[in-house]
C-alpha cells in the first residue's frame, strides 16, 4: 500500500478507534462499551463514526438492541486483532531487551477478544 494512502489511518488516532471498536465489537453495545471503557457514550460513538469514515465502510448494522458487524466490520475486526497480536510481541520483545540490559520498561497492551 502506498504510503500516502496509509496517512489516511493516522489522521484521528487509529489506535484508540480501534480498541473502542473491539469492545463494541465484543459486547454488541455503545452503551455497554462506554461503561467498560469508562468513555462517555457519544465519545463511543464519535470513535465509530470516525473509525467508519476513515476505512470507508459500514462497519455494525442494528439488530433490535444489539449492534451486529458488518462484512466489513468482520473484516476489520479480524485486522484489528491482528495487530493488537502485534503490538502484544513487540511489548514482549521490548521487555526481554528492557529485562536483560537491567532495564525496567513495562507497557500493557491486552486484546479481549477472540475471533468467531
Amino acid at each position: 500500500m502506498p504510503r500516502a494512502k496509509l496517512r489516511r489511518y493516522f489522521r484521528h488516532g487509529l489506535l484508540p478507534q480501534l480498541i473502542v471498536f473491539e469492545v463494541v465489537a465484543r459486547l454488541g453495545s455503545v452503551t455497554r462499551a462506554a461503561e467498560e471503557l469508562h468513555l462517555a457514550q457519544p465519545t463511543v460513538s464519535t470513535q465509530l463514526k470516525k473509525l467508519a469514515d476513515t476505512v470507508e465502510a459500514r462497519l455494525f448494522e442494528p439488530c433490535g438492541r444489539k449492534l451486529q458487524l458488518t462484512a466489513s466490520g468482520e473484516t476489520l475486526l479480524e485486522s484489528c486483532m491482528e495487530l493488537f497480536d502485534v503490538l502484544t510481541r513487540a511489548e514482549q520483545r521490548l521487555a526481554a531487551v528492557q529485562s536483560a540490559a537491567g532495564g525496567g520498561f513495562e507497557w500493557s497492551f491486552r486484546a479481549t477478544t477472540t475471533l468467531r
